[in-house]
C-alpha cells in the first residue's frame, strides 16, 4: 500500500477463518474492536471446522459465555464455567485433525492457551490465539485494543475516531463494514479507504493423505494443520490483485 500508515479494526473473533489474518497482514496497525457490545450467535466465540475428519459436513466449537454477560461489552465477557467446553473443543479438533501433515507440530501451542482460559475473558482468550497464530504466520503487524485508545462513538463514527487515535491516513475494511458505509464518510478527514474484498482461495484438505471435499470458511486451524508453514502463502493468494 502508498499509505504511510495502514490499519484494519475488527473483533475478536475466536479461532478466525483466514480472510482475518489476510486482512492483519495486509496493514501496518490492526485493532481489535473489544469496546462494542458482545453478540451471541457470531464469530466471537464460535467457529467451524469439519464434523468429523472425513466428513463433508462442518461443526461448531463454541465458547460459553456466562449469561449475566451476554449484554456488556466483548472485553467484559466472560467465558461460563458450567461446562467443559475446553476439552470439547481440543478433542473435537484431534479426533479430525491427528491425521493431517502438520496437527502434531501445531496442536499443542493452540491447545496451551484454551487449556488457559476455563474462565476469563473471551477477548483475552480470542486475542491471545490470534497472536500466537500470527507469530507462526510471520505477520508483524501492530496490534492494539481499542479498550486502550479511549475513542468515543457508535458504529462508523467509532472507526474514524479509531483512525484518528493512530494517526492513521488509509482504514481497509472487512466487506460486512463496507456494507453499511463508504470512502466519503472517512475522505472528509483524509483517510483513505477500501473494502478488503478477499476471495477465499482453494487449497488441499486431508486424511491420512487422502483428499477430500473441500470446504471453504473453516477456523484457521483447518488450513494451519493441512499445510503447515505454507500456510501464509495460501491465504495470500487470496488478496485481490
Amino acid at each position: 500500500m502508498s499509505a504511510k500508515l495502514s490499519c484494519a479494526i475488527c473483533q475478536p473473533h475466536y479461532l478466525p477463518w483466514m480472510g482475518y489474518f489476510e486482512m492483519i497482514d495486509r496493514v501496518d496497525e490492526f485493532v481489535f474492536l473489544d469496546d462494542v457490545q458482545f453478540i451471541k450467535r457470531e464469530w466471537k466465540n464460535r467457529n467451524k471446522i469439519r464434523k468429523t475428519a472425513q466428513s463433508a459436513e462442518t461443526k461448531w466449537l463454541t465458547v460459553p459465555i456466562a449469561g449475566d454477560c451476554q449484554m456488556n461489552t466483548i472485553k467484559d465477557a466472560r467465558i461460563s464455567q458450567d461446562t467443559e467446553w475446553q476439552s470439547e473443543h481440543l478433542n473435537g479438533m484431534k479426533s479430525v485433525y491427528e491425521s493431517t501433515p502438520f496437527f502434531d507440530e501445531y496442536y499443542g501451542g493452540i491447545a496451551q492457551i484454551i487449556e488457559k482460559f476455563k474462565n476469563g475473558s473471551l477477548a483475552d482468550l480470542n486475542i491471545s490465539l490470534v497472536a500466537h497464530l500470527c507469530g507462526i504466520f510471520g505477520i508483524k503487524t501492530k496490534m492494539h485494543r481499542s479498550s486502550d485508545l479511549n475513542t468515543t462513538g457508535k458504529r462508523e463514527e467509532k472507526l474514524l475516531n479509531i483512525c484518528k487515535a493512530l494517526k492513521s491516513d488509509f482504514y481497509l475494511a472487512n466487506n460486512a463494514t463496507a456494507e453499511y458505509v463508504g470512502a466519503e464518510y472517512f475522505a472528509k478527514d483524509g483517510i483513505g479507504f477500501a473494502p478488503q474484498n478477499y476471495t477465499h482461495p482453494v487449497y488441499g484438505q486431508t486424511c491420512k493423505n487422502k483428499q477430500l471435499t473441500f470446504i471453504s470458511h473453516l477456523s484457521i486451524v483447518d488450513l494451519l494443520f493441512n499445510h503447515g508453514g505454507k500456510s501464509m502463502d495460501i491465504i495470500r493468494t487470496g488478496r485481490p490483485a
